[in-house]
């Protein structure tokens, strides 16, 4: 896929048609699906006109890499914000699916268009999840050697496990009709519940 590219905007005017494809290909991509989506809908909803498109993409797939290259640098940007001053990770798991949640709760289309990419190339699919899990490992290896997680646990394995936490707590969230923050810090907590008793040996909170 390296050989798909895209290239941002370099004028204020630019960037204005830029966002409205992104618009319209995140809303298509996740009403409609990838392949039933054509640059012609896109160019249709954005209401711009037709070679503006390749001005920006080279093609169809180089706008849904760039949509979920820029879901995954903002979920990590939201967890990385979240998790700001805290020296635990105990603290860091609770922070850091709260804000998962909060994110995808502000943006629903979230879910739609990630696991969209199963039905574009599985590689891609599988390459969105292992980055996160390789960042997750990178991250938790400190705390496996400071004796704060676990270290008679596949620390892979973890990092998919608290992956799907976050993913299924998610939905859990958003499949309710309307919820509050303090529904949403209830439910947090009991998901810590069970990573208190089952991954960390200390009880370290900030």
């Amino acid at each position: 896929m390296n050989n798909v590219s895209y290239r941002l905007p370099k004028t204020k005017t630019g960037q204005k048609t830029f966002d409205k494809i992104i618009r319209a290909g995140k809303k298509l991509f996740a009403g409609n699906g990838f392949q039933a989506t054509s640059i012609n809908d896109i160019i249709a909803k954005a209401r711009v006109a037709a070679g503006t498109f390749y001005i920006y993409f080279d093609n169809k797939l180089a706008l849904y890499l760039y949509l979920l290259d820029l879901y995954r640098t903002s979920i990590r940007k939201a967890s990385s914000n979240a998790i700001v001053g805290l020296s635990s990770r105990q603290a860091m798991e609770r922070e850091g699916l709260k804000a998962f949640i909060m994110f995808v709760k502000e943006d629903p289309l979230a879910y739609k268009l990630i696991w969209e990419s199963l039905f574009v190339d599985f590689n891609i699919f599988k390459e969105y999840y292992m980055q996160f899990a390789d960042s997750y490992m990178f991250h938790l290896k400190k705390f496996v050697d400071n004796g704060e997680v676990r270290n008679d646990i596949d620390i892979e394995t973890v990092s998919y496990v608290l992956m799907g936490i976050s993913n299924f707590v998610g939905l859990q969230i958003l499949f309710r009709d309307k919820v509050t923050e303090q529904e949403i810090d209830f439910v947090v907590d009991e998901a810590m519940k069970i990573l208190e008793a089952g991954l960390f040996l200390q009880s370290k909170k900030e």
